[in-house]
């Protein structure tokens, strides 16, 4: 990347939502050829195994087969290693320097351990916050909102990392506080435009579409380019957020 390329990139001056929302904005444009192959791939496979066992008829909760929980596994790994590959990307852009595709995806599966380190007990201590009472469990989020990329981008253990977040945190909870806050916002409302737009194409496709294998797999693929878009944006302020903070 050239170094007026780099110039258009600027970092957040302040944690503040509004500052780190501004500076994300060029990183999301410049990475999004790059990323979104990636994050459709992940939406997709996130998507997979709920779309199994509405196909199949299975029943909804933990009540599934093991070939579907196989699935699960496998699907779950390549939406993290198509996620990790996300951040790299744009954390290599945030250096000024560029990351193809295959790079990251490699160099995401390299790293799988690492981020399975870090992923799950931040899921495990969320979704345990939420289950109990949501304020917990949004305290966790913020307070480990940075360790994923601090693992990828500093090269630390996933228990070195978590303790990097929370240190990076600690101090400036409502700033960090404000940009998740926001950044969910954002998204819901997103999801919510889109999945009306989504509901009145297929309308407009007629009831054929909707229930043919053909257009049911189109609805798949055209939310999962959709939501993919989310996903760079919030890969894009967390990352513009982490070299913020980062650098106090």
């Amino acid at each position: 990347m050239s170094e007026s390329s780099r110039k258009r990139l600027p970092d957040a001056r302040s944690l503040t939502a509004r500052e780190v929302l501004h500076a994300a904005w060029p990183l999301f444009q410049v990475s999004l050829p790059g990323c979104l192959p990636l994050a459709v791939l992940g939406v997709a496979a996130s998507g997979t195994p709920g779309a199994e066992a509405v196909a199949s008829g299975e029943p909804r909760g933990f009540l599934h087969s093991p070939d579907w929980w196989g699935l699960y596994v496998v699907s779950t790994l390549l939406m993290l290693i198509c996620y990790a590959g996300i951040l790299r990307q744009q954390l290599a852009l945030g250096r000024g320097e560029r990351l193809g595709i295959l790079d990251s995806l490699k160099q995401g599966l390299i790293g799988l351990p690492g981020t399975l380190g870090v992923v799950l007990p931040v899921m495990i201590a969320v979704i345990g916050g939420m289950v109990l009472l949501v304020v917990p469990g949004l305290v966790v989020l913020v307070f480990t909102f940075f360790a994923w990329t601090a693992q990828l981008d500093a090269h630390l253990a996933p228990l070195d990392a978590l303790k990097r977040s929370v240190a990076l945190t600690r101090g400036r909870f409502l700033d960090v506080a404000g940009i998740v806050g926001s950044t969910i916002a954002a998204v819901l409302v997103f999801v919510l435009l889109t999945g009306i737009l989504v509901a009145v194409v297929m309308n407009l496709a007629g009831p054929g579409a909707q229930s043919g294998h053909a257009g049911l797999s189109f609805s798949r693929w055209l939310m999962a380019a959709v939501l993919s878009l989310p996903v760079v944006w919030i890969g894009a302020v967390t990352v513009t957020a982490w070299r913020a903070a980062a650098r106090r």
